[in-house]
């Protein structure tokens, strides 16, 4: 039985597909939110104001107005005009992941071995969460991106600040 050369390399090239697509997609950044009135403008004429927003151990800030205007992601990147701005914030502090080990059942057909303490969504817990909004003043420039940076303090007092790239 004779085979062409064409039909030997197709699996390979379905799976040069699927890497090229993988690559391109770990590439892509979205977009930053518009916050702003009018048509989009290049980079080069707003400043980008990216957020710190995680979800593993340590302080997540999440930006929940601008200028007196609510966001629709809180943990999205945001487009705005030069100028002073001011950002009101949220956080919460998520509890260190605790490497523990596995509860494995008694039946060899029983349930699938699980992490002792996970939740069932495998988040973790909130070990602190701000009670209030915290108002902070953002300057950004054309062409800048500027970060939101922050830390926790003992109590309910947190800070946090934007920082220049």
């Amino acid at each position: 039985m004779r085979h062409s050369r064409a039909s030997s390399w197709q699996p390979c090239g379905g799976c040069f597909t699927v890497v090229g697509l993988l690559i391109a997609g770990c590439a892509l950044r979205a977009s930053p939110v518009q916050m702003y009135e009018g048509a989009a403008l290049p980079k080069e004429q707003v400043g980008i104001v990216r957020n710190a927003c995680k979800t593993g151990p340590g302080l997540t800030i999440m930006v929940a107005r601008i200028d007196d205007k609510e966001v629709p992601n809180g943990c999205a990147d945001f487009a705005l005009l030069p100028g002073d701005h001011h950002l009101e914030l949220s956080a919460k502090q998520l509890a260190p992941k605790i490497d523990t080990p596995m509860i494995r059942s008694g039946s060899v057909l029983g349930a699938p071995p699980s992490p002792a303490g996970a939740t069932p969504e495998g988040e973790l817990p909130v070990i602190w969460a701000s009670s209030s909004p915290l108002r902070i003043p953002c300057r950004v420039q054309a062409g800048q991106e500027v970060t939101i940076v922050g830390n926790a303090r003992t109590g309910p007092d947190w800070e946090a600040r934007c920082t220049s790239q």
